[in-house]
């Protein structure tokens, strides 16, 4: 077997950083920090391909967008799987290349308001054992208004503090998301990102 030398090494590593940088930053993580980064840097870009072929997608269900979320992401290098309905929800799970090592869980839900929404956040808390130090809650939103329903959730989240929320929402750098932290039955504190993948197209009702 030939071993590459170090220039092809070098090669390899220039054309990886320049065409797949979320790979490279979830090859390199050595902490939550940077393989969280790393992860919803790659979920942003799935999230705009998505909405890039929203009339496509659009008549897709849950299960079908949540497919669509995995298959992009592993499509981009990131080791990820929709793993099925279980009770009646999806859960996706993305892990790092050395398993075991880390893993962000997801849920995903076709917008149906604020209950709806709580609902999958319970469910992927239920997934993790508070090992996890942030997990997602994605809503596909068919109707129009999605960053005005986004600031609705966020502002009602901090009002009732569902799940035992324990602080007011922070920002987030993809558009219109935010993170709640919650107290869970392990005892330790789990952080949910919540956001939005927009398949309403203009000119619809």
């Amino acid at each position: 077997m030939n071993v590459p030398d170090d220039s092809s090494l070098l090669t390899l590593y220039s054309i990886v950083k320049e065409h797949n940088p979320d790979v490279l930053a979830m090859w390199s993580a050595s902490t939550d920090d940077q393989f969280l980064e790393a992860v919803e840097r790659a979920v942003e870009r799935a999230i705009k391909l998505i909405e890039g072929g929203a009339k496509k997608y659009a008549v897709l269900d849950e299960l079908g967008l949540s497919l669509m979320l995995a298959n992009l992401l592993t499509q981009a290098g990131l080791p990820t799987a929709a793993e099925g309905y279980h009770n009646g929800h999806v859960d996706v799970r993305i892990h790092h290349f050395e398993r075991g090592r880390f893993q962000y869980l997801g849920e995903c839900k076709i917008h149906d308001g604020f209950r709806h929404h709580c609902d999958g956040c319970a469910q992927v808390l239920g997934y993790c054992s508070g090992r996890d130090k942030r997990v997602l809650c994605m809503d596909f939103f068919k109707a129009a208004q999605m960053f005005r329903k986004l600031d609705e959730l966020r502002e009602r989240m901090d009002r009732e503090r569902p799940l035992r929320q324990v602080a007011s929402a922070l920002d987030h750098f993809i558009r219109g998301a935010f993170v709640t932290k919650h107290g869970h039955s392990s005892g330790a504190p789990v952080q949910i990102l919540h956001l939005g993948c927009n398949l309403h197209c203009d000119g619809e009702a």
